[in-house]
């Protein structure tokens, strides 16, 4: 059996937006999903961050360093002093000593820390993305779920004021049959009470619809919300559930949460990297240079062939290049524990994760399970609803018959109206209850924007 629902409103605003315009607005304009975003493009960075670094780096190098005593521009062996008559006098010195240089330095073996580690932020990255995915199932559910809070209070908004003008009206009615006699002043009083229970209900509902209505607007980028328009509800009272668990692995909220046990698997990894040596290599080339420090004059009783001659006059810039290559070995033999404890931190933050991870599945098969009966129950409470109501309204009738016949108390006439009322609110409760609750389902299987 199928209910077809068709709600439409009386409420005039300047201007109306459809559920699927005010989720695309949403979509385009939240927020929340604006970070989502930029915090997957911020993962994707220290992805391509974390790669980059096993390729080592390049620096260039710059110095200027003054010295209480003169050095030469580069290390010197006996051989190059001693090697001639006037080897000495060649080799420049000075106090000023300048550098400038580039060196390479690249590590070759960590423990595979590098790789664990960019691993772990390729993980990273793809949990974002999922994140984003999810963030934007959220917010179209949150759209749907108040728009739907909003119909229903509009329905109910509706709904009061009419019952409010119907009160009015038998407030004026027995204020005029007091006139004539027939009618008491406690009836009066007691028709009055109720006028004024109604509008204060009215009023409640008008808070509450300003209320969500803020809500949508936080949710769409601040943009201000005017009214909804009119949506087709089918209620299906024949539908089947069964839950595929298979099906749960599949989500992208399970995916998370397995890339998450992933991420702690190799952060487990990566702080076994202590236990072995560091192995790195770097090249370095550069230039010294610097004013010389004293005027290098060969003895004239030098049997050099240059005896007497000026070789290098004070003042004069000189330079010298240096260059080295090197492999370094660091490995690491006693820490007191240190690495010890880190290991077996990451042991256990790796086993907390797998039971998250277990749990969210377990959550999500709560969660299916509580929104199927949420379904069921509000077609039930429908069907109940809205058989109350037919029956409360025959009884209504009859009832304003029996009082205007003197038959009936008005206190009782007014108590079967406000039964028939609070009925009719649970009758257009029921029916959002039930779109809400499919909405909700879809959320879980994250079919949201599929729809």
């Amino acid at each position: 059996m199928k209910y077809f629902l068709l709600f439409s409103l009386s409420l005039l605003t300047l201007h109306a937006m459809s559920l699927e315009e005010s989720i695309a607005y949403a979509l385009k304009h939240n927020n929340g999903l604006k970070q989502a975003d930029v915090s997957m493009e911020r993962a994707k960075s220290v992805r391509a961050s974390k790669k980059a670094q096993k390729f080592g780096s390049v620096n260039l190098l710059a110095s200027y360093d003054h010295y209480n005593n003169a050095r030469t521009l580069a290390p010197l062996t006996p051989m190059s002093i001693v090697g001639s008559p006037d080897g000495a006098y060649t080799i420049p010195t000075t106090k000023d000593l300048f550098n400038v240089g580039v060196v390479y330095n690249v590590v070759l073996f960590d423990g595979f820390a590098q790789q664990n580690i960019y691993k772990i932020s390729d993980l990273q990255y793809q949990n974002s993305a999922i994140m984003s995915r999810l963030g934007r199932e959220e917010l179209i559910y949150n759209v749907r779920n108040l728009y739907i809070s909003l119909l229903a209070l509009e329905e109910q908004f509706e709904a009061q004021n009419l019952y409010t003008q119907a009160q009015q009206k038998l407030l004026d009615r027995i204020l005029k049959e007091k006139k004539l006699g027939s009618k008491s002043k406690l009836d009066v009083l007691i028709a009055q009470n109720s006028v004024e229970a109604s509008k204060t209900q009215v009023v409640s509902i008008e808070a509450n619809m300003a209320i969500i209505k803020a809500t949508l607007s936080s949710l769409m980028g601040d943009k201000e919300f005017d009214r909804t328009s009119p949506i087709e509800i089918t209620v299906d009272t024949d539908q089947n559930y069964i839950l595929d668990e298979d099906a749960l692995t599949k989500l992208e909220r399970y995916r998370a949460s397995e890339l998450n046990v992933k991420a702690q698997e190799r952060k487990r990894e990566s702080a076994k990297a202590a236990y072995y040596p560091h192995i790195d290599f770097s090249a370095y080339y550069g230039q010294n240079f610097g004013p010389n420090d004293t005027d290098n004059v060969v003895p004239p009783t030098s049997t050099a062939p240059t005896a007497g001659e000026t070789l290098i006059s004070k003042g004069d810039f000189n330079n010298e290049a240096n260059w080295q290559v090197g492999l370094h070995l660091k490995w690491k033999v006693l820490d007191f524990g240190q690495t010890s404890a880190l290991n077996e931190e990451a042991k256990l933050s790796y086993l907390k994760a797998k039971l998250e991870s277990d749990g969210v599945k377990i959550e999500l098969k709560k969660n299916i399970i509580k929104a199927e009966s949420n379904i069921k129950l509000a077609i039930a409470q429908y069907d109940n609803f809205l058989s109350q109501y037919r029956l409360l309204s025959e009884t209504e009738k009859i009832e304003k018959v029996r009082y205007e016949n003197n038959a009936l108390s008005l206190t009782d006439l007014l108590e079967t109206s406000a039964k028939k009322e609070l009925v009719h609110a649970g009758v257009i409760n029921a029916k959002y209850n039930y779109q809400k609750a499919q909405y909700y389902l879809d959320y879980l299987y994250e079919k949201g924007e599929e729809k």
